[in-house]
């Protein structure tokens, strides 16, 4: 059983890691039949890696206020 995508390309997402909470657009969202979803982020700022795969679970949606 799959899950599904629970974001799309040009949403904001953040992904809050203690040591190195990071924002990014995503660009594009891979979903295998069997396996964890992954999500290909642009990230914003300085950053090593322009853009990256990250798991679906560790991404959060940023709200706007």
């Amino acid at each position: 059983m799959a899950i599904t995508p629970k974001f799309k390309p040009g949403q904001l997402v953040k992904y809050n890691h203690p040591a190195n909470p990071l924002v990014g657009w995503v660009k594009s969202v891979k979903d295998y039949s069997v396996g964890p979803t992954l999500v290909l982020v642009q990230w914003c700022g300085k950053y090593r890696q322009q853009e990256e795969y990250i798991y679906q679970r560790d991404l959060k949606l940023v709200e706007a206020t």
